[in-house]
């Protein structure tokens, strides 16, 4: 066994092995068909074709999970797989590269356990072998809502030392955290757990924390409220003052 197979989740072992068969689903289902949920909320074709690629990859995984999904959100019980098929609808919509698959794995309420994130469109595999952890710099870099920074919610967030950057998918911008290519993220709108558990989670055992209301999430809940802040300990004071 290499090196990157021993440091590999379970979880991500599984899925490394299947994640073609999500290839083969995104290609089937290329072109953005949408409707509305009840919510006003866009759903296409492919969220419903991941949803149930995905949980019948997860039953193989491990039938004696709940399956809980923005697509099928029904039960609730532990262990948990929280899944977001198509994490960033809209970008997908609008023919970005900027939307994710989205998978966490909690066996108990306690916010812990393993992650999973991927862009099918960049090829991206976010999982514990591509973490990297938290250095210190004189300025950072954080990641927003493109949606949030369009409706002017972040006017004036910049600072000389925290800069923002406007990307798609809260599961891809997680990811791109826990991998080291951003240094913060911040949402200032409420995320239902399957939006958040695979990133999360990667964020965490990159060395990075979760709060929410002001408050490091240490439970599992069905949604969190804002604002919502992933980043090292040491900058959460200041981010705090910015996005109270």
């Amino acid at each position: 066994m290499d090196k990157q197979q021993f440091l590999m989740s379970p979880l991500a072992k599984f899925l490394q092995i299947h994640v073609k068969t999500l290839d083969a689903v995104v290609r089937q289902k290329k072109r953005p068909q949408s409707s509305l949920k009840a919510d006003g909320s866009p759903v296409t074709e492919l969220d419903h074709a991941l949803s149930n690629s995905i949980e019948e990859l997860m039953m193989m995984f491990n039938p004696s999970f709940t399956y809980y999904s923005e697509e099928k959100f029904s039960d609730w019980s532990f262990p948990l797989i929280a899944v977001d098929p198509l994490d960033g609808t809209i970008e997908f919509i609008k023919g970005r590269n900027e939307w994710s698959v989205s998978i966490g794995i909690f066996q108990s309420e306690i916010f812990e356990g393993d992650g999973w994130v991927y862009n099918p469109m960049t090829q991206e595999v976010f999982s514990e072998i591509e973490l990297l952890s938290f250095t210190n710099k004189n300025s950072y870099c954080g990641e927003i809502s493109r949606s949030e920074w369009e409706k002017g919610l972040f006017t004036n967030k910049k600072t000389e030392k925290f800069d923002l950057r406007p990307m798609g998918s809260i599961a891809y911008k997680l990811g791109r955290l826990a991998s080291g290519k951003c240094d913060f993220v911040v949402s200032l709108n409420p995320k239902n757990i399957w939006d958040v558990a695979g990133g999360s989670l990667l964020c965490q055992k990159a060395g990075y924390k979760f709060y929410s209301e002001g408050k490091e999430v240490t439970s599992v809940q069905k949604i969190y409220r804002p604002p919502l802040i992933w980043c090292h300990s040491s900058l959460f004071d200041e981010l705090s003052k910015i996005y109270p």
